[in-house]
């Protein structure tokens, strides 16, 4: 644009820097065109033409003359008044445009399109652009050199709101850009999005599940009239696949299959409500962390003993034991694939952590058999069952036979310093045994063999080693541990001292012997020497007087 020169202003005069706020013009006088100072006191001084000033005349010396003041020279005075003038100042701005907006409404929904035009007045400076504003703190400048211009955008929330001018820059002569005075405000009104709704999942775990559990969700908005649709997010993404969703008034349930530990995160709800024929989504809803875990892996049966082969007598502890205890857990025992039932066979149940315990006192082999456990974890009010133990084989073996106790001499009295033989005989064929001897409930003999017997022998039997009470029991050997026998019968042993009269009557009892056997031989003597003859047998119808006698001594 080319500024038009005022007379009697050089080229210098007229250039001007301006725009908003105080300006200043910045002039170069030629020599001839600087001028007498200006006194504050008298008031301004003039030449007289030929090159000399002129003062007032002294008081008293008539009227002063009117000071003269050519018109060429009150240009540099004219001017440099700008310096105390400010730049811009509304005086001087351009008047303000008119501002509408299409299509006008009382209410706006979000996801409307609203035009905001501008126009500007005639003016014969060169409009450079528009610049709209809101109060909700954005702006835009546009550059346009046509007198109107329309600002299009889309509504997305009551921040689009508020009231909204419009501007249009100008080059005025100077070249300079001047902003003209703001519009009138138009104000806008943007209706919110519906609240929020409410997300829940219903599970008493807290948010932890496992794989292959649904998921339950309960989305609940406020209450409303408004046709409504659902949705469901999971970090923000749309759930879509492997959904159940079942709406019920201002709720809405969807149930999701957690098939692996991705299903892990963030999960949030929305809905859209139909407003005016259009639907309008409302804000999100909390955010709900769920954490799925691995399914549960079979627990570990340990038996005690190890090797689950017990005897009737002895007690048998079975521990299940699980990996983990981030559910409520419940625990089952199994006897050849059945359930056993609490108490059964006199058993106990103790749970502490992450194990259980089942107890039996005692045993029958009725109890053998494969015992086996599973675990149950509680996840959303559900008992998820893991799958079952290796099984442990338990057998219940019979006690050991009740043994004999014999003693020599067989009526358990010995004499003192006589030998005392116990035998402990075992009614089984040989086998590993341990036999061990008893004297009034204390340990006296042991004897490890393979025999189904044992003895237990004191050489010379007195009052302190033998008299007492004996019994004896055996022990068998079962994997790695020794099972005990029932004890014996009492055998009581009593030990006599050796008594005084023995040897003075077995002396007499020899004496008599002998002297009787001395009175049967003298006898038989005498008897020899007096007959002295011998007779000879007679044969039928001998006449013994035909022999002759004969001496039997001669013979």
């Amino acid at each position: 644009m080319t500024s038009r020169r005022r007379p009697g202003l050089t080229a210098e005069m007229s250039q001007f820097w301006g725009g908003r706020g105080w300006g200043f013009g910045v002039f170069f006088f030629p020599p001839f065109f600087f001028f007498p100072p200006v006194s504050i006191a008298t008031g301004l001084t003039c030449g007289d033409g030929r090159g000399r000033s002129r003062s007032p005349p002294p008081r008293g010396q008539g009227k002063r003359p009117p000071p003269i003041m050519e018109p060429l020279r009150l240009v540099p005075l004219l001017a440099s008044l700008q310096l105390l003038l400010p730049r811009g100042s509304p005086a001087v701005l351009p008047p303000p445009p008119t501002i509408t907006v299409m299509p006008e409404k009382i209410e706006y929904l979000i996801g409307d399109t609203i035009s905001i035009r501008c126009v500007a007045p005639w003016t014969k400076e060169k409009i450079q652009g528009f610049q709209f504003s809101g109060t909700s703190g954005w702006a835009v400048d546009v550059r346009m050199t046509r007198r109107t211009y329309e600002y299009r955008f889309n509504l997305t929330g009551p921040k689009d709101g508020g009231a909204h001018a419009c501007t249009y820059t100008v080059l005025n002569q100077f070249r300079q850009l001047i902003r003209s005075q703001e519009s009138k405000s138009i104000i806008i009104s943007v209706k919110d999005r519906p609240p929020r709704p409410t997300l829940v999942l219903k599970s008493s775990s807290g948010g932890v599940t496992l794989e292959g559990q649904p998921l339950v969700f309960l989305c609940a908005a406020p209450a409303g009239e408004a046709e409504r649709r659902f949705h469901f997010y999971k970090e923000k993404t749309e759930v879509i696949a492997e959904v159940e969703m079942i709406l019920k008034n201002a709720e809405v349930q969807l149930q999701v299959v957690a098939n692996g530990q991705d299903h892990s995160g963030n999960f949030s709800c929305g809905y859209e409500e139909k407003t005016d024929g259009r639907w309008i989504s409302s804000y999100l809803s909390q955010g709900v962390e769920v954490l799925v875990k691995e399914a549960p892996w079979a627990p570990r049966l340990e038996a005690d003993p190890p090797e689950g082969v017990v005897s009737e007598a002895e007690p048998l502890r079975l521990t299940c034991v699980t990996s983990r205890v981030d559910f409520r857990l419940r625990f089952r025992f199994y006897r050849n694939g059945v359930e056993m039932p609490p108490g059964q066979g006199g058993s106990k149940i103790r749970n502490v952590g992450n194990f259980s315990e089942l107890f039996f006192p005692q045993n029958s082999k009725k109890f053998n058999g494969k015992f086996s456990c599973g675990v149950e974890e509680e996840v959303g009010g559900t008992w998820v069952a893991s799958p079952r133990s290796q099984a442990v084989d338990v057998i219940v073996k019979d006690l050991p036979s009740q043994p004999a106790l014999l003693s020599d001499p067989p009526t358990g009295e010995v004499i003192d310093g006589d030998p005392l033989v116990l035998t402990c005989a075992a009614d089984a064929p040989p086998a590993p045994r341990r036999f061990v001897f008893y004297k009034d409930d204390a340990e006296q003999f042991a004897e490890t063999t393979t025999k189904d017997r044992a003895l237990f022998s004191v050489p010379a039997a007195t009052p302190t080693l033998t008299t007492g009470r004996f019994t004896c029991r055996y022990e068998e050997k079962l994997s790695d541990r020794w099972i005990p026998s029932p004890f014996s019968q009492a055998v009581v042993v009593t030990t006599q001292a050796r008594s005084q009269l023995i040897p003075l009557a077995g002396g007499c009892a020899a004496g008599a012997v002998t002297l009787i056997l001395g009175l049967l031989l003298a006898v038989w003597l005498y008897r020899r020497r007096r007959g002295g003859v011998q007779w000879k047998g007679f044969y039928d119808k001998d006449d013994p007087s035909t022999y002759p006698m004969t001496n039997i001594n001669s013979i």
